[in-house]
C-alpha cells in the first residue's frame, strides 16, 4: 500500500511540473509570435471624394445633421405618422431583432477567450458472465459498481490571434447591421413622407378638379342660356357638357389613389386603414417647399450616411477574417484537464485515495493540409477585395445621389415659379374668352380651349409642387437623415 502511494506521488510530481513546462513554452512562442501579427494594414480604398458639391446658390455648406428632418415641414400630421411608424412598422421591428441576433453573436464569440468548464458524474453498475472463462467459481463476484464524479476543463490558449481575429469581425459586422439598421430608418421615414406627400397632392388635384367642376358647370348654363334664346348652337352646348362630364370622370380615379395611399400608410405605420381615415380625409394644403438645406461637404455626408458605414464595416470585418484564416498556419495550443472522485464504495467516494485528476497540455499543429488553408487565406483576401469594390461603388452611388437631389430639388421650384406665371395667365385667358362668347365677339371654341388649359395646368403646378417635396425628401435622406 505504501509502495502505491509512492508511486502516485512520484508520478503526481512529475504531472505538475509539466504545467509550468507548457506554460514557458507558450510564452516563448507568444514573445517569438506576438499577437498582433496578424493585425491587418490599414487598408488604402480606391476612391477619392470631391471636396465640394456642384451646388446651386440656394444651398449653404454648413454641417448640420438632419435628425427628425420631417419637423422642417410643420406638419404636425407628418409628424405624428413618423412616430408612429417608427414604433410600430413591423418590417422596422424584424431588422431590430436582426440586430439583437447580431449583438448576441458578438457576445457569443467573445465567449472562446475564457475556459469551458463542466461537470460530469455516473454511476456504474456491471454484471460478467460466469461462462465466459472455461473454469469458474460459482462464489465468483459477478457484479462490480463504481461512483464517478468530477469537473473537466477545456482551454485553447489564443496564440496568434484566431479568436481575437473572429472577435473583431463579429464586432464590425455588428456594427454594419447597426449601420443597416439605420438605413432602414432613413427609407421608412422617406417612405412615409412620399405616400403622405402623395396623398396631399392627390388631395389638392380633387380640390382643382371640384372648382373647375363648377366653373365648367356655370359655363354650361351659359351656353345653354344662349342655345335658348337663340344666340347659341346645340354644339356649343355639347361641346360644354363633353368637358364637364370629362372633369367629372377624373373624381373616381382620384378617389381611388387617395384610398390607395391611405392603405400604403396603414401598413408602414403597422396599423388598418380605418383608424387612419378620419385623421387623414382632413384635407391640408401642401406644405411649404421653401427650405434653407445645409449640404454640408461631401467627406462629411460620406461619413453620415448609413449604407457608407455599413460598406466599410463590412470591409474590416472581412479583413479581420483574413488574419483568422491566417491563424491556421500555425499551431494551436489547449488545455484539457479534470477533477474528480472514483469510488466502488460511497462510503470512501471522497477519500484521498479514490481522487484523481488529469492535466494534458496539447500542441496541435496541421502541417499539410491539401492547401485548403491557403485556399481559404485567398477567399478571404478575394472577398476582401469584393466589399472593397462594393464600398467605392456606394460612395460614388452616394455622391451621385446628392446632387441628382440637388438638381431635382433647385430646379422643382424653378418649374413652381415658371407654372405660377402659366396658371395666372391660363385664368386670365379663360375670363377673356368667357366674356367675349357672351357679347357675342368671340367662338365657344376659345372658351374650350381655355377651359382645359387652366385644369391642365392647375394639375401640373400641384404635381410640379409634389415633385418639389418629393425631391426635398430624398434630398434630406440622401444627406444622411436619421444617422446619428
Amino acid at each position: 500500500m505504501k509502495k502505491r502511494q509512492q508511486v502516485n506521488k512520484s508520478t503526481r510530481q512529475q504531472v505538475s511540473s509539466n504545467p509550468l513546462d507548457f506554460i514557458f513554452l507558450s510564452l516563448v512562442i507568444i514573445f517569438l509570435f506576438p499577437t498582433n501579427i496578424f493585425a491587418q494594414k490599414d487598408i488604402e480604398l480606391d476612391i477619392a471624394v470631391p471636396e465640394k458639391w456642384q451646388i446651386d446658390s440656394i444651398y449653404l455648406t454648413n454641417n448640420i445633421i438632419y435628425n427628425e428632418w420631417w419637423h422642417k415641414f410643420n406638419d404636425p400630421t407628418l409628424d405624428s405618422l413618423m412616430t408612429v411608424a417608427l414604433n410600430n412598422n413591423y418590417s422596422l421591428q424584424a431588422v431590430e431583432n436582426t440586430l439583437e441576433k447580431s449583438y448576441l453573436a458578438l457576445q457569443k464569440s467573445k465567449g472562446a477567450f475564457y475556459p469551458t468548464v463542466g461537470i460530469d458524474a455516473q454511476y456504474n453498475l456491471a454484471e460478467s458472465s460466469l461462462n465466459y472463462y472455461e473454469e469458474t467459481s460459482s462464489d465468483a463476484n459477478r457484479t462490480n459498481g463504481y461512483i464517478n464524479a468530477g469537473l473537466n476543463t477545456n482551454w485553447e490558449i489564443d496564440v496568434f490571434g484566431k479568436n481575437r481575429n473572429y472577435v473583431k469581425s463579429n464586432k464590425s459586422s455588428y456594427l454594419a447591421t447597426k449601420a443597416s439598421y439605420q438605413d432602414a430608418i432613413m427609407n421608412l421615414c422617406e417612405q412615409v413622407a412620399t405616400v403622405y406627400f402623395n396623398l396631399r397632392s392627390y388631395q389638392q388635384q380633387l380640390i382643382v378638379a371640384n372648382q373647375n367642376i363648377e366653373s365648367e358647370k356655370n359655363i354650361l348654363d351659359i351656353t345653354i342660356a344662349r342655345y335658348e334664346s337663340g344666340l347659341g348652337t346645340q354644339l356649343d352646348v355639347s361641346q360644354a357638357k363633353s368637358v364637364y362630364y370629362n372633369t367629372l370622370a377624373t373624381i373616381p380615379r382620384l378617389d381611388a389613389y387617395i384610398t390607395q395611399c391611405i392603405n400604403q400608410l396603414a401598413v408602414l405605420l403597422g396599423t388598418y386603414p380605418s383608424t387612419l381615415k378620419d385623421s387623414l380625409n382632413d384635407v391640408s394644403e401642401l406644405p411649404s417647399i421653401r427650405h434653407i438645406v445645409n449640404v454640408g461637404i461631401p467627406m462629411e455626408v460620406i461619413r453620415r450616411r448609413p449604407d457608407v458605414r455599413q460598406a466599410e464595416y463590412q470591409i474590416e470585418s472581412q479583413a479581420a477574417l483574413i488574419g483568422a484564416a491566417k491563424a491556421d498556419y500555425y499551431p494551436k495550443f489547449s488545455i484539457n484537464g479534470s477533477f474528480g472522485f472514483l469510488s466502488h464504495d460511497i462510503d470512501k467516494f471522497i477519500d484521498s485515495e479514490s481522487r484523481m485528476f488529469s492535466f494534458t497540455p496539447t500542441i496541435t499543429w496541421n502541417l499539410f493540409s491539401g492547401l485548403q488553408t491557403r485556399k481559404n487565406v485567398k477567399i478571404a483576401e478575394i472577398e476582401l477585395m469584393e466589399n472593397i469594390d462594393n464600398y467605392n461603388n456606394v460612395v460614388l452611388s452616394a455622391i451621385q445621389e446628392v446632387e441628382t437631389e440637388m438638381s431635382n430639388y433647385a430646379n422643382a421650384l424653378k418649374t413652381i415659379e415658371m407654372g405660377q406665371q402659366v396658371v395666372e395667365q391660363g385664368n386670365k385667358t379663360l375670363e377673356l374668352s368667357i366674356d367675349l362668347y357672351k357679347r357675342g365677339l368671340g367662338t365657344f371654341t376659345n372658351v374650350l380651349d381655355a377651359q382645359r388649359t387652366v385644369l391642365s395646368d392647375q394639375n401640373y403646378l400641384v404635381n410640379a409642387w409634389n415633385s418639389a417635396l418629393l425631391a426635398l425628401v430624398r434630398l434630406y435622406t440622401a444627406l444622411g437623415g436619421n444617422w446619428e
